[in-house]
């Protein structure tokens, strides 16, 4: 299925099914007397304040397609259709990689390992599926897909040896976190929390500690590696109510609950970094833009000059009925506050980019106390999303067109 799946994406390349604009500012619609929503979404794009270089594809010029999700991967992007067809495009050019087809339809939005992609899907009976599909070559796993003997409660995370997800249980076994073999499909090792886990099990970017967290409040860091652990590396209890799934950069673990309380806590011993409180309940995952930078430390030797170290920085977004709220990831100060924003999209060089619920795009001036400068009107779009390492933005319209701009 995948060998013919990968075969038909380069024919369509190669025969004109899948077409690519490359060219700032050009319309790549067959009609020059009408736009169609990739127009305006190009034409929209265009109004960026850095230079961007606009490459678009059209997953449907001969056969209607309806897209269902799309998902920024480490350097691909991947479109999923209702009807279950995953197309696998690179992120800076969108050209073609692979096409696949799901068995069941997903039911969360894929996780990604060092060489792997993962899905979890339901089928009409409710029962919960993984696939395991190559980054690489499209290829499935021949051993996936694998049907679950319980029913998953979360998203999944996925490294080189599992794939983690919260499960509600079955009968004789009360485990809330359960692993699946990435080789074998078999079950892996599970680990029972002493709440319900309704967010994702989220792995650090090194894939080696497993951050859960349960709606009783506990945080639990859990080593991620082939056999059971044979207890947590550290619990923290924050309070009641978490509902989202922790967002983890290299060195901390950022959670929000049901408070409004936002926590930053060491990634490797649990001890609070920082603690803001943004007066009402926060019911989804917090985000990080954020990446390596170099700066400079003083040694603590007297007339020694400074050394130059990297340390991860970003920003940290939470968002409740109050608006989005923007800190500093290290020091938890406070950024901004826009009783409007919806989430990040993106961030390139001094300016900082949102979305709100209709679509629309705020930039922000990071180097001027993040005073708006500027507003997009991205409605064409049904699909935006957000993008936590660079400036690319990514545009995608229900019927097929992909497009990104790539800032030059």
């Amino acid at each position: 299925m995948a060998r013919r799946g990968l075969l038909f994406l380069m024919a369509a390349a190669l025969t004109g099914s899948i077409v690519f604009s490359g060219m700032t500012g050009s319309v790549a619609s067959s009609d020059e007397g009408s736009k169609s929503l990739g127009d305006w979404a190009e034409k929209a794009l265009e109004q960026l304040p850095w230079k961007a270089h606009i490459v678009r594809a059209n997953l449907g010029s001969k056969n209607p397609v309806a897209v269902a999700g799309a998902y920024l991967m480490e350097r691909q992007l991947l479109v999923v259709t209702n009807a279950g067809r995953v197309y696998c495009l690179d992120r800076r050019n969108l050209e073609p990689r692979w096409v696949n087809t799901l068995r069941y339809p997903l039911a969360q939005p894929p996780a990604e390992g060092p060489g792997h992609y993962a899905f979890l899907m339901k089928d009409n009976r409710g029962s919960s599926w993984v696939s395991v599909i190559s980054k690489r070559s499209g290829s499935e796993n021949s051993r996936f897909p694998v049907r679950l003997p319980f029913a998953a409660a979360s998203g999944i995370s996925v490294n080189s040896s599992r794939v983690y997800m919260a499960s509600l249980g079955r009968v004789g076994n009360n485990k809330t976190v359960e692993s699946v073999n990435l080789l074998t499909g078999r079950a892996g090792w599970g680990y029972r929390t002493t709440g319900m886990v309704w967010g994702a099990p989220t792995l650090d970017p090194e894939g080696q500690n497993l951050i859960v967290v349960a709606d009783d409040g506990v945080v639990t860091a859990l080593s991620a590696g082939a056999s059971a652990p044979a207890r947590a590396n550290w619990k923290r209890d924050i309070g009641v109510g978490i509902r989202g799934a922790a967002a983890v950069t290299p060195e901390s673990a950022l959670v929000a609950n049901d408070e409004g309380l936002l926590y930053n806590l060491n990634l490797f011993s649990g001890k609070v970094n920082w603690l803001k409180g943004l007066d009402e309940r926060v019911r989804t995952a917090p985000v990080v833009l954020g990446g390596f930078a170099t700066v400079k430390k003083s040694t603590g030797v007297e007339g020694a000059a400074p050394v130059e170290v990297k340390r991860y920085e970003g920003l940290v977004f939470a968002r409740n009925v109050n608006g989005l709220h923007c800190f500093d990831l290290r020091t938890g100060a406070d950024r901004f506050r826009d009783a409007n924003g919806g989430r990040p999209l993106c961030r390139q060089g001094k300016h900082l980019v949102t979305v709100d619920g209709k679509r629309r795009l705020t930039i922000r001036d990071a180097a001027d106390g993040f005073k708006v400068v500027g507003g997009i009107n991205l409605g064409m779009a049904d699909l935006i999303p957000t993008n936590t390492q660079n400036g690319e933005i990514f545009a995608i319209t229900a019927d097929g067109t992909v497009l990104v701009a790539t800032p030059k």
